[in-house]
């Protein structure tokens, strides 16, 4: 019984690690997909503040 448990719980346990690891990649792709367009709307943002600031004077 006691052998039978540690065989699960470390087959258990690679499992949940295996998991967490895929978890963390996809959580990583996620906030590269969400700040990587980031920087370049901010740019835009501020070009067309500028543009505008120049031909409304």
């Amino acid at each position: 019984m006691k052998r039978k448990t540690l065989i699960l719980g470390s087959i258990g346990g690679v499992l949940l690690f295996l998991l967490l690891k895929d978890v963390y990649r996809l959580i990583r792709l996620g906030w590269f997909l969400v700040l990587s367009p980031l920087p370049g709307a901010v740019l835009a943002v501020i070009a067309s503040m500028l543009i505008l600031w120049f031909l409304w004077r």
